[in-house]
């Protein structure tokens, strides 16, 4: 079914001939010419109106600005019903029809503001009604910033003192020799007037307001690379000039505690910050290269909101058998996947899941990403000969109930934790791993023996984080059904997918606001719970063959995370193509 062309666009763009015929001929209306009478015959008194013509013109604009909206509004939101349109274009166009032809100007005046009103007040509960609260329109607070935007006199001197007030103030805190954070001010205090200390902090500000992970300096023959890891993926920003770029590295050289004069060296090291009183710590680490020294930040925001089971993206089935396995009182849980997978924050969901007050939980972790209360936390130190495997016997004198180590990376570390589960505690830890299934044999290759492994773990969860497509521009399309049913995908049940907008359908607008033209939001997980039954440990004991113990376990009902990510796409919160990129 072939639509009108939406407002502001073809016939109807403002610079389209006619859309300017249109505006003419309709200030000469307003001005009552005297050609007009034999047009519209009205009786006598046709006198020239200055005040009606500036009245007409700003309810005119008025309602061309209102349509604009309208029309880009819908492609924003998705919305299907094309009618809003034709509405909008219909009140408009035959208000001013009843203007030129009724004798009375300010009854039908009346009348036009009346269904005008009427017609957008209705959109507005509409729109309302369908997108998330702060992009809600006529509310108290969308009232007072449309205030401030047009009734200000200097716009330009009020956007600037808008912007000074909004930009977030940053104050760097220091590590000393003692490896404490609150110790380093003489750090700070010594670059605080150097050359690239304001650029230092719009480069937090930034990674920040961009919701990256990771923050990459990388040098070339020319200029400083910027680069941040924003959802798993690496983007470009802005480079330095070569000597800025320096200087901002040596900033955070210093601020962390090392070596600036060491520029071939690995160092590692890390610093805080307060960003508008939000604390933020960084895990400094530097490189160097044939061009020149590299340094890596991995920013650890420790006010982000600390996620349930749910909210990380488990399905209801999935959620229960985790809850059944953290819950008992003995056994090991182990997390793999590769790095920056969402290990640690599975992890520190399950703890939120059980009563932390009535139990001994203690964690060992490079570094404490989340602070929890009723817990004791343990960070480790390689240079002060505190390791996970000696900080695990240790604690293991405490008397604990459930135990997080961050990471089984040696033989002595997966030993303990593999006594500790037998000896009647609960063991959390995360492994490097390609799936579940793997994981069982990446612990025998790091000298765990096969009845030992099998005897201690209770089960071992695979995950990666998926992308999920921006709700305002993604793109629906309808999908090759043949392929569909070779992968064995209920068709009857599928009717379109949806992806990210190409490089051509972006070039059409300007870059989307949400998710800044990647196409992509936020990250959710997807899943694979290997459930360590009889079956599966004497599979283990016996012969430890990763495709036995795989086809027990998918008998057993294991989903892989390929099938568990298919829901995603089903569901159009993400594409076909991003979930085989992270699940192949």
């Amino acid at each position: 079914m072939n639509h009108p062309p939406p407002i502001g666009q073809g016939a109807y763009a403002p610079r389209s001939p006619k859309f300017i015929l249109g505006a003419v001929a309709t200030l000469l209306l307003a001005a009552d010419p005297i050609w007009a009478a034999e047009l519209f015959p009205r009786g006598p008194g046709y006198y020239y109106s200055p005040f009606k013509i500036v009245f007409f013109l700003f309810v005119y604009l008025g309602w061309v600005k209102t349509c604009g909206w309208v029309s880009r509004d819908l492609k924003k939101t998705k919305n299907e019903q094309w009618w809003w349109n034709p509405l909008f274009l219909g009140v408009g166009g035959l208000s001013f029809l009843l203007i030129w032809v009724f004798p009375f100007f300010w009854l039908a005046w009346f009348f036009y503001v009346l269904a005008f009103a009427a017609a957008t007040w209705w959109y507005v509960t509409v729109h309302n009604e369908n997108v998330d609260p702060e992009d809600r329109v006529f509310t108290e607070a969308h009232i007072r910033q449309l205030i401030r935007r047009y009734l200000r006199w200097d716009l330009k001197a009020s956007a600037k003192v808008e912007e000074e007030e909004e930009r977030p103030e940053v104050r760097f805190i220091g590590r000393a020799r003692s490896g404490k954070f609150n110790d380093g001010e003489d750090n700070v205090a010594r670059v605080a007037e150097s050359k690239g200390y304001k650029a230092a902090e719009e480069l937090v500000i930034q990674a920040l307001a961009l919701r990256a992970t990771d923050i990459h300096l990388e040098p070339t023959k020319e200029v400083m690379t910027v680069r941040y890891r924003i959802d798993g993926i690496m983007t470009n920003q802005q480079p330095f000039s070569l000597t800025m770029g320096t200087s901002v590295l040596n900033i955070f050289k210093v601020i962390a505690n090392l070596d600036i004069s060491e520029r071939r060296k690995s160092q590692d090291g890390g610093f805080s910050a307060e960003v508008d009183s939000r604390p933020v710590e960084f895990r400094v680490a530097t490189a160097g290269s044939v061009v020149g020294e590299k340094m890596v930040m991995r920013v650890l925001d420790a006010s982000q909101k600390l996620l349930d089971l749910t909210q990380i993206g488990m399905r209801d089935k999935l959620r229960d058998q985790v809850l059944t396995i953290i819950t008992e009182p003995h056994g090991m849980f182990l997390v793999c996947g590769p790095t920056g997978s969402g290990k640690s924050s599975t992890l520190y969901a399950c703890l939120n899941e059980i009563d932390r007050t009535q139990l001994n939980i203690i964690t060992i972790e490079n570094p404490v990403e989340y602070r929890l209360d009723d817990i004791t936390q343990i960070e480790i130190n390689p240079k002060m000969g505190k390791t996970f495997a000696t900080e695990l016997r240790s604690i293991l004198r405490q008397d604990p109930d459930v135990i997080l180590v961050g990471e089984i990376r040696d033989k002595e570390t997966a030993e303990i934790a593999c006594q500790a589960a037998q000896t009647g505690h609960m063991v959390f830890s995360t492994l490097h791993a390609n799936d579940c299934v793997t994981a069982v044999t990446r612990l025998i290759d790091l000298g765990i023996e096969p009845f030992m492994l099998a005897s201690s773990v209770s089960g071992v969860l695979g995950q990666r984080l998926l992308r999920m497509l921006c709700p305002a521009c993604k793109v629906k399309y309808k999908p090759d059904m043949e392929k569909l049913k070779k992968a064995g995908l209920p068709v009857e049940k599928i009717k379109y997918f949806y992806r990210p907008p190409n490089e051509e359908e972006r070039e059409e607008e300007d870059a989307c606001p949400t998710c800044g033209g990647t196409g992509f939001f936020k990250r959710t997980g997807i899943f694979e719970l290997l459930v360590f039954n009889d079956r599966i440990r004497n599979l283990i004991k016996q012969n430890p063959n990763v495709a036995a113990i795989k086809q027990e376990a998918v008998k057993n009902g294991l989903l892989l995370l390929y099938q568990d990510g298919m829901r995603l796409v089903i569901d159009g919160k993400t594409s076909l193509q991003e979930l085989m990129r992270v699940s192949k």
